[in-house]
């Protein structure tokens, strides 16, 4: 099976649970090599290079979407009904994924097809960009365009707002004025100045560490070079509105959060957005969960159709804390300063009880996301890419742990100070900024 995936967000999750030891190496190219061995018979590897939209030049909008939808093609040594064929002879799923920060390919594998699944993602991570192809490529671009969800147009206008003209406001999915615009010229230019050895990272789960290592050296062919480091791209807060069909309107307001460089301030924000908003511990709950502004926005709409949820979004080297508010455009105005009210009021109290229970909560999130080895294997990956190492999923949940109240003030007292706003749909009645 092929995937392609885009995505605004990266995890705050960190690795597996289990105590078993996390092996990094650095080989001579710079390439960064690491694994975490579980026993278990299915294979997670990764293979991810700092390549995500922030790194696209003013003249590049859209160059990432279109070098995902080329995992796939030929590389320089294959055809590319070959790579998949093989893939799929090893019984392997195939998912190539960008985000703002990493451009990567990962693959699902049985554990004795590993070895040949690691070959696989040096050619599958690297496209040729034929002509031909990159013309072929033009009508997934367009599908992709065609089957966008309100919540992710809401997340890219929310990144637009919160960091401007900066790279983590570059959008992940191509403006349909540039499909087709991209050439192979222009794509193969960005790989040879990204996909290189000193911006890229392997990461296998249930993998053998010195066949790794091994199959790394001997047979991935990974340009060596290092490429330029990424523009900051700071939090400056701001809004942007966009009118969209039927009644609901969208909403998103954030506050600077947490890099994925600083550890406990991520611990500090995954236990803040717990605070703010949480699914249901009960299945087939029919209310909105634990939390406080979805308790809020809940009692303010008597119990109407409303729906509520925490953002929570680490980059390399900025991020953003909030919620997401989804409302009949009736309802939707007295609900976002609603919720706006509750979330300011945690930086200033917040009761003892109701913090040890969202640290509860934000723990046993972390573990039970962490069985997921798919997911964890990408998370690795990009956490090896953001800081050179990896925090385990038992160290993180004592991280949140040992998170305060006063931790958590200072966090929320942050993020009130520069918010930012979001909406999409019907927006007629979605509060601006400057009222809230």
């Amino acid at each position: 099976m092929f995937r392609r995936g885009l995505s605004s967000t990266v995890s705050a999750t960190k690795s597996s649970p289990k105590s078993v030891e996390q092996k990094v190496s650095k080989l001579p190219n710079g390439l960064t090599v690491a694994s975490i061995d579980n026993g278990a018979p299915i294979s997670q590897l990764v293979l991810a290079f700092r390549a995500g939209s922030r790194y696209e030049q003013s003249d590049e909008a859209g160059l990432v979407h279109h070098l995902r939808n080329s995992v796939g093609t030929d590389s320089e040594k294959y055809l590319g009904v070959k790579l998949l064929w093989q893939t799929g002879n090893i019984g392997a799923n195939l998912n190539a994924i960008a985000t703002k920060d990493i451009f990567a390919v990962q693959l699902s594998a049985p554990r004795e097809g590993a070895p040949i699944g690691v070959s696989l993602l040096g050619e599958l991570g690297q496209p040729a960009f034929k002509p031909w192809e990159v013309v072929d490529m033009v009508g997934t671009v367009k599908t992709d365009l065609a089957n966008v969800e309100a919540y992710d147009t809401l997340i890219e206008l929310l990144h637009k707002a919160s960091f401007r003209n900066g790279g983590l406001g570059n959008a992940l999915l191509s403006k349909s004025y540039n499909v087709g615009k991209v050439g192979y010229k222009t794509l193969g230019a960005y790989a040879k100045s990204r996909l290189l050895s000193g911006e890229a990272a392997i990461f296998g789960i249930n993998v053998d560490h010195n066949l790794l290592v091994q199959y790394a050296t001997e047979q991935i062919n990974i340009a060596e070079g290092k490429g330029k480091a990424a523009t900051p791209s700071p939090y400056k807060g701001g809004e942007v509105r966009q009118s969209g069909s039927g009644h609901l309107a969208h909403v998103a307001v954030v506050g600077e959060g947490a890099k994925l460089s600083d550890p406990k301030s991520v611990a500090v924000q995954a236990v803040l957005a717990t605070l703010i908003a949480n699914a249901p511990n009960t299945k087939y709950s029919s209310n909105n969960g634990f939390g406080i502004v979805a308790s809020a926005v809940n009692k303010e709409s008597s119990n109407g159709a409303v729906g509520v949820s925490a953002i929570n979004i680490a980059h390399f080297d900025s991020g953003v804390v909030g919620f997401y508010l989804v409302a009949d455009e009736s309802q939707i105005g007295s609900l976002t300063k609603k919720a706006v009210a509750t979330f300011k009021s945690l930086a200033t109290a917040i009761d003892g009880e109701t913090l040890e229970i969202a640290k509860q909560q934000a723990a046993t999130e972390v573990h039970l996301r962490s069985e997921d080895d798919a997911s964890l294997a990408l998370d690795q990956a990009v956490q090896l890419l953001s800081t050179g190492s990896a925090v385990s999923p038992v160290s993180f949940a004592e991280q949140i742990k040992s998170v305060t109240a006063e931790d958590v003030k200072k966090a929320a007292a942050k993020l009130s100070s520069k918010l930012s706003i979001a909406s999409f749909g019907a927006i007629e009645n979605v509060p601006y900024l400057d009222e809230l």
